[in-house]
């Protein structure tokens, strides 16, 4: 329909303003208006980082390749099927159609994400497959053979843009099998408010949740001096004891009792937020025990998971994608599974679907061809180098580490190549944790011609997760903002 270019500043401009990384490969771009309407679309660009490693790629003809953790099919209707099917109507029983003919039915979600920037209001959505599950307020029923599964598929995914590579959006989006479509009006009495609250968690206490109505998952309610504030959900953060119960992994008498808030449209009456730290949360409460719940909806029954198979499909129009495009899905597919349970929290706090379930249900994402090998490849998902060109304006002189130890010196040396200026001075590394009003800073001045080296060392009080942001400085220019800030990098 268009085809807009940007200058050169532009382009530094937003990288200087968005965070993007290993825990979030891709950085918002801008927004655009619907013809004739106010309603605005997000449009995010995806962010290669440079120490992903290659994938081998096995090629099955002009439709259909896989690597380890990912395959890729070109369905031309994937997209189009929206024209008549609406927002969500993604030709997804074309795609698992055409999947189940060379991959095997062992899987229990197809996690479908478009090689072209879909947009719409959603970032992803879960559609059930199937469910055998009583109590949660969701019907039984089994469509796994519409899709061309044996049985074995429980539900389907839709992931836009870059989404299916972070944990929050995958978590939030599997957790979506069991609920939440608890009838809170019935159990508790309340009013319901935020982003499509009859499928999504209430304001409550308890714990976070990471398929809330009215909180995202990096904000919790606390008590405090006997009132309750919203604070910062520390790492790791896990669902909740109800969403825990949901799945079967905790069972009803270690449901600890909770509140609901009467006032649930006190923050966005339609959308999930992340309020400010310290924002006081306001109304009365109701008390709620797990009895409470089954006194409406019954006791849960049926399956427990204790492993949960994902399989990632990258969905293309008109050819296969290429392999540095096999590689970045590839690695971070894998990423989620975190198989060897050594991954680390996000700059969020985010954490694996494994340890989110507080290390009840593992995830795999192996691909398992039908007639082709299977590849088992062991990326480094769990300590990962960040590229030496990452960070824009600089070139480092080796990849930088994504894990740093506390009490060890480490020599960061690099060069500038920022090309705005030729008086640049001082480099500044600035380690953000997540909300800090102050970053923890190194520096070191830079020669004339354009070398720097910049000895980081960490104490035992500041382990974390950080953004690293790279300033650049010349006389007399003051404070700075950053050129890029890249993230997760955990020093423990």
């Amino acid at each position: 329909m268009f085809e807009p270019t940007w200058r050169a500043t532009d382009i530094d401009q937003v990288f200087a303003a968005r965070r993007y990384g290993f825990d979030q490969p891709f950085a918002y771009w801008g927004a655009f208006n619907l013809p004739g309407e106010s309603t605005q679309r997000y449009v995010y660009v995806r962010t290669r980082v440079g120490a992903i490693p290659s994938s081998q790629v096995i090629h099955i003809n002009d439709q259909v390749q896989y690597a380890s953790n990912v395959v890729n099919l070109v369905v031309p209707t994937f997209d189009d099927a929206r024209i008549s099917g609406g927002m969500n109507g993604f030709d997804v029983v074309t795609a698992s159609r055409l999947f189940y003919q060379y991959f095997s039915d062992n899987y229990d979600v197809l996690a479908f994400t478009p090689e072209s920037v879909s947009v719409g209001s959603f970032g992803a959505f879960h559609m059930n497959v199937q469910n055998a599950v009583t109590g949660l307020n969701i019907s039984t029923f089994n469509q796994a053979a519409r899709y061309g599964s044996a049985g074995n598929l429980q539900g389907v995914e839709v992931y836009t843009g870059a989404f299916a590579t972070r944990y929050q959006d995958s978590d939030h989006e599997m957790a979506h099998q069991w609920g939440s479509d608890f009838d809170w009006t019935r159990i508790a009495g309340i009013s319901r408010a935020g982003h499509q609250p009859t499928a999504h968690a209430p304001l409550w206490t308890g714990g976070e949740t990471l398929i809330g109505a009215v909180l995202f998952g990096d904000r919790r309610v606390a008590t405090s001096n006997g009132g309750f504030t919203i604070e910062q959900t520390p790492p790791p953060a896990t669902y909740h004891p109800i969403e825990r119960y949901s799945m079967g992994v905790l069972t009803p008498d270690r449901v600890p009792d909770f509140a609901v808030f009467a006032n649930q449209d006190q923050f966005d009456s339609t959308n999930a937020t992340s309020p400010t730290i310290g924002t006081a949360v306001q109304g009365d409460i109701l008390t709620v025990s797990i009895a409470d719940l089954i006194k409406v909806h019954g006791p849960r029954t049926g399956p427990t998971p204790s492993t949960w198979r994902r399989a990632t499909v990258l969905i293309s129009q008109n050819r296969l994608a290429s392999q540095a495009e096999m590689d970045y899905w590839n690695f971070f597919a894998q990423r989620l599974a975190d198989r060897n349970g050594a991954g680390r929290p996000t700059y969020g706090n985010f954490v694996s679907f494994w340890r989110a379930t507080a290390k009840a249900v593992t995830l795999q994402t192996a691909v398992t061809p039908l007639n082709n090998p299977s590849l088992d490849e062991q990326l480094d998902t769990d300590t990962p180098m960040f590229g030496p060109s990452d960070w824009r304006g600089v070139t480092f002189a080796t990849p930088v580490p994504s894990r740093l130890t506390v009490n060890q010196t480490v020599l960061v040396s690099g060069h500038i190549t920022a090309p705005d200026r030729a008086d640049f001075s001082r480099i500044g590394l600035g380690f953000w944790l997540v909300n800090a009003t102050t970053p923890v800073n190194f520096s070191s001045t830079i020669s004339r011609s354009g070398d720097f080296s910049v000895p980081i060392r960490f104490t035992d009080s500041q382990r974390g997760a950080y953004q690293l942001s790279v300033y650049l400085f010349w006389p007399g220019s003051g404070s700075q903002y950053p050129r890029s800030s890249l993230s997760t990098i955990t020093v423990e």
